[in-house]
């Protein structure tokens, strides 16, 4: 077994713990978190963001999606670790499987540390296991103590967030919240969202990786002056006098863990409104019991996923931008594999380059950069132990995207370095109509976004092939690449799509140990003169001509792809030197049949 497991076990055994749960999280619920709270990457060694643990006795199990299933089982080999792929015929849940642990092993104590998980989750785990007499000790973070070298939290500089890129004051923001906070009832709003905080005050840091978010809480009362912004020691370092701008003169910073007492010192019978999906399940418990809660979705969550016009027109430049750096990778890479020795990581380093060179500040994600095989791996990122050398033949996948300061970008082009098979022609194309089928779906008020999925996944079913992740997520603005809830998978969408989203459309195909395909652009979400809600790419990057068969395509199909490459032309052709315009020109000739 695993020897971080074997060491686990001693502190569990320590700590009267029969059961040990490791969550992926941090005190805020992130999707992407800081070296500092990579427990269970360190615990299992598998470094997709989607991962849960759980030790006991017996044995060490780690649940993951369908993303990284590939990926799983070659962290895992040899660990001892069992994968439990999550969604399959057959695997419990986490919850499943506690309470059959609960049924087996009566009056079982299980631990976790309650703040890296959700205060949804954590009532959830407590509600079923107590009923069957098991316990919970929520305070310990053993990982923690075996932990020797763990990285340390240190925080970010904050920096304010211009109003050219943001559109809306943060006085603006503050009162909109809090006419919904006077709808509900609510004398005080909890933020723990890191985007949300983030969002309302225009302010930006570095503390998550990818993000620009910063560790903190916010506590925002019916005041116009009662606001509360908690934030670790050194956050303000590099503001003028190390004190927020002066536009939030109002606002009263105060240390990052004093939010635990805080929420314990409300006033009697006052009702406050939090999110439990966010707020963590330490921080919930923290809460005063003469204090009503009200727990329900944050109106920064809905606030922050409609655009406003300066939003969008920032986030459409930025995209401009950002395809040319695309486009500029994409025919080097086309070029330098017939003439030196590449690999994923060097063509990754080389479009991250092109990226900062049009000013970008950072990735949005890590690139995903996957030769043949490793394309197959939804969400592999290639290491040192893993890098592939490319050849000039099949395919590379890149799923990447930059943190401009008007903008967030999200692409995926499945390009190819040569010559390719006629298999590998046939599901591009095929992957081609699913991307097509969402960008031409027009959406009446009584359609769910399950529907929009079901129609972009047609083209596939239809010669019996479908993808284990979603369709669609929400894009956020100089913040997460991943913005909920606005997602399309295949169950309910938990909110309805509106005119103002930006979300993706990134349908593909994964031959396990072949290849795999993925096309992605972004898209505003918008009506057209009949009322419908339709989108409208705002990625600006050819599609990959010799991969797509023209008689796989219906005469539709084949006019919007050729509309989409006049829009490219239009778009970034007056943005590139010479060369490279040529060669955008040719990669976006009309197709024909």
């Amino acid at each position: 077994m695993k020897k971080e497991v074997v060491e686990l076990r001693k502190k569990m055994a320590e700590n009267g713990i029969d059961v040990y749960y490791v969550p992926s999280g941090d005190f805020h619920s992130s999707e992407y978190v800081n070296d500092y709270f990579k427990a269970r990457e360190f615990m299992s060694g598998l470094t997709g963001e989607s991962g849960e643990l759980i030790v006991d006795d017996e044995g060490a199990y780690l649940w993951t999606d369908g993303r990284y299933f590939l990926q799983a089982e070659t962290q895992l080999a040899g660990s001892e670790i069992q994968l439990m792929r999550m969604a399959e015929p057959g695997v419990p849940t986490v919850d499943e499987f506690l309470i059959d642990l609960a049924k087996k092993k009566p009056g079982f104590v299980l631990g976790f540390d309650g703040r890296v998980l959700s205060a949804a989750a954590g009532k959830a785990i407590e509600d079923e296991l107590t009923e069957l007499g098991a316990s919970i000790k929520s305070d310990k973070d053993l990982v923690g103590e075996i932990w020797a070298d763990r990285p340390a939290i240190v925080p970010s500089k904050l920096w304010d967030f211009p109003i050219e890129s943001a559109g809306k004051s943060t006085e603006e923001k503050l009162a909109d919240v809090r006419a919904e906070m006077e709808k509900k009832g609510a004398d005080y709003l909890l933020v723990t969202d890191l985007m949300e905080t983030a969002w309302t005050l225009n302010l930006r840091g570095a503390d998550v990786a990818y993000t620009p978010v910063f560790f903190s809480f916010m506590l925002i009362g019916k005041d116009k002056e009662d606001v509360r912004l908690f934030l670790m020691d050194g956050a303000l370092d590099e503001l003028p006098g190390k004190k927020l701008p002066d536009r939030l003169s109002y606002v009263k910073v105060e240390p990052y863990g004093d939010i635990y007492k805080a929420v314990g010192e409300l006033p009697e019978d006052s009702k406050l409104w939090l999110n439990t999906a966010s707020a963590n399940y330490t921080l919930y418990n923290s809460v005063s019991g003469n204090v009503d809660i009200i727990d329900d979705s944050t109106p920064q969550e809905t606030m922050k996923i409609i655009k406003n016009e300066t939003e969008i027109r920032s986030t459409i430049g930025a995209h401009i931008r950002d395809a040319c750096a695309m486009v500029k990778f994409i025919k080097w890479v086309k070029e330098a594999v017939k003439t030196q020795p590449l690999t994923e990581i060097k063509a990754a380093d080389y479009l991250e380059a092109c990226r900062r060179e049009q000013g970008a500040f950072d990735l949005s994600f890590e690139t995903i950069a996957g030769y043949n095989e490793n394309g197959a791996i939804i969400h592999y990122a290639p290491t040192p132990e893993t890098d592939k050398a490319l050849a000039p033949e099949g395919f590379l996948l890149m799923d990447s995207g930059g943190q401009y300061m008007d903008g967030t970008t999200d692409i995926t082009r499945t390009i190819a370095l040569g010559e390719i098979t006629p298999e590998m022609k046939r599901i591009y194309t095929l992957v081609l109509k699913s991307h097509i089928a969402m960008a031409t779906a027009k959406l009446t008020p009584d359609m769910t976004g399950i529907q929009l999925d079901s129609i972009a996944r047609q083209p596939l079913r239809n010669v019996g092939m479908d993808f284990k992740h979603g369709l669609s997520h929400g894009i956020g603005h100089v913040s997460c690449v991943h913005e909920g809830p606005n997602v399309l998978r295949r169950v309910p969408t938990p909110i309805d799509i509106e005119p103002g989203m930006i979300m993706s459309d990134e349908p593909g195909m994964y031959l396990d140990g072949k290849f795999g395909v993925r096309i992605e652009n972004e898209v505003l979400f918008e009506n057209d003169e009949n009322g419908f809600i339709v989108n409208e790419p705002i990625t600006f990057v050819p599609y990959e001509r010799e991969a797509i068969d023209p008689d796989l395509l219906t005469a539709e199909e084949i006019a919007w792809v050729n509309a989409y490459n006049q829009l490219v032309r239009d778009s970034i052709l007056d943005k590139l030197d010479d060369e490279l315009a040529e060669f955008v020109k040719k990669e976006t000739e009309p197709l024909e049949k």
